[in-house]
């Protein structure tokens, strides 16, 4: 067996995926995750193995919960079990990419695939926390492996697990399988082959969702929510809305995309695309055509939703972009330089080659930094709160809390009582009538948010200045906030009562 690994062309897959699961895991306890959403699903997690495996977001699929919840009641801890199944994930989807840049482009660019999937930001992070991305990056390359070797029913099942992770990548694996099956005789047989996993998938879910939801229509709420942004736009200023939505798609493209994966290899994607697309039926055709239909997916999104390009929504669905993407980068990358060769010299375009590489490396390294850091500063305060509020608060004490700190809190069972600003059932800012609120629930600590979204900012714009801030018998008493993102944390007291702590 460990011959077999040590093989020159299995080489750089046993290389690739031992150093970067030791790098993820060392970022593990450096990286304080993407968003508020690494912490939301270990409180999903928890509630799927609360409720038996019978109950399920509809919005987030049950592919990634469902397998950290059955971990997590093995391990018995919601964080092991949700960080392990992404690092899981991320190294399956790099082990097949890897593999894939070997079988396309050679040795070679097995190698330097694998050293950029191993530092490559986004794909690289998110394994390292607890996001659903890297196990959809594991189906999406499991789904193009096995057409490659023409086991259609394979790829179907593996369309089916991808489709239980993000309901949207029916979107690219429909098309993808279909074409492929064409390239064959039998193309019926074939189809059904591929499909019939794919189609149960989506009706078992679309029945589960009519049973528990109340509606078939899976996807509704999660489309309306992304669609709000870029839509609710065209009404205001119908004749910008294309171009601006232009735009966007032309930077996540243009600039975002090369910035991720690395200049010369965006120029080799550019190069593999072209070979890729008109070349006869096979893995390199089929690799070709997911990377247009999820950077094109990717793109589409951009254009209605309209969020600026650097907006960290676009890095998280980049994410299961990457696998696709850099091993026919590297495989355009060697062609151009190949090409290149005959006319300034072999030398020469491999120099050149290895310095676009190196800068693509360079810069990898430069944003996983950034992108930490910024997680860091941003999060870890969030987190800390969470910890203080469970060593220190009686589980009584009454709590108007959100986001990381409610979030990480529900990771386990508790009996603490938590109100989201959302059900703060109170008129937008009030102040006497939010004291009234305070003092009737007896909540002793509140913590309000500067982000609109959150509702804080609406029901108590009067809480944005900290310090102290009184009304009608109540008083709420800075005592710990973090301007980054933007957060404060009151103890509320009766106005007859001394600071206890």
């Amino acid at each position: 067996m460990i011959s077999q690994l040590l093989k020159p062309r299995a080489l750089p897959v046993t290389v690739a995926v031992a150093v970067a699961t030791l790098w993820r895991v060392w970022l593990m306890g450096r990286y304080a995750g993407w968003e508020e959403s690494d912490y939301g699903n270990l409180a999903m997690i928890q509630g799927v193995l609360d409720g038996g495996f019978l109950h399920y977001d509809m919005n987030h699929m049950p592919g990634y919960y469902a397998l950290a919840a059955a971990l997590h009641a093995l391990v018995q801890d919601a964080v092991v079990a949700g960080r392990s199944v992404s690092l899981l994930g991320g190294i399956i989807a790099l082990g097949l990419a890897v593999r894939i840049a070997i079988q396309i482009g050679g040795v070679r660019a097995g190698w330097f695939a694998g050293l950029l999937l191993t530092i490559q930001p986004e794909f690289a992070l998110y394994a390292s926390s607890s996001l659903r991305e890297p196990v959809a990056a594991a189906f999406f390359l499991g789904a193009v492996s096995a057409l490659g070797a023409e086991r259609l029913r394979l790829a179907g099942l593996c369309a089916a697990g991808v489709f239980l992770v993000r309901f949207d990548a029916v979107l690219i694996m429909a098309p993808l399988m279909f074409v492929h099956a064409l390239g064959r005789d039998d193309a019926v047989r074939r189809i059904r082959d591929a499909f019939v996993p794919l189609i149960l998938a989506i009706f078992a879910w679309a029945l589960y969702c009519r049973l528990d939801h109340g509606t078939w229509m899976f996807w509704s709420h999660s489309v309306q929510v992304n669609l709000e942004t870029g839509l609710g736009s065209e009404a205001e200023q119908p004749g910008h809305w294309w171009i601006n939505g232009a735009q966007v798609s032309f930077g996540l493209v243009a600039w975002l995309l090369p910035w991720r994966i690395g200049w010369l290899p965006w120029c080799g994607l550019v190069a593999g695309l072209w070979i890729a697309l008109r070349g006869p039926h096979g893995l390199l055709r089929t690799l070709g055509f997911q990377a247009l239909l999820m950077v094109g997916m990717w793109a589409g999104i951009g254009f209605v939703g309209q969020h600026e390009p650097s907006h960290n929504l676009y890095w998280k669905w980049l994410a299961p972009i990457v696998p696709v993407v850099i091993p026919l980068g590297i495989f355009g990358l060697w062609r151009l330089s190949d090409s290149l060769g005959r006319v300034m010299g072999a030398p020469a375009a491999m120099i050149l080659a290895l310095l676009g590489l190196a800068q693509a490396g360079v810069s990898n390294i430069k944003e996983t930094e950034r992108q930490r850091e910024l997680s860091e500063d941003w999060y870890r305060p969030q987190l800390d709160l969470a910890r203080w509020i469970e060593a220190e608060l009686p589980p009584d004490a009454v709590m108007v809390l959100d986001n990381i700190p409610a979030c990480w809190i529900r990771r386990r069972p508790h009996q603490r009582q938590m109100i989201s600003w959302f059900d703060v059932p109170v008129p937008s800012d009030n102040p006497k009538a939010f004291s009234d609120w305070l003092q009737r629930e007896n909540v002793e600590w509140v913590l309000w948010f500067r982000e609109s979204w959150t509702q804080a900012p609406k029901v108590a714009p009067f809480l944005s200045r900290g310090g102290e801030w009184s009304n009608d018998g109540i008083q709420l008493i800075e005592r710990d906030r973090e301007d980054g993102y933007g957060w404060i944390w009151y103890q509320v007291q009766r106005i007859d009562e001394g600071d206890d702590r």
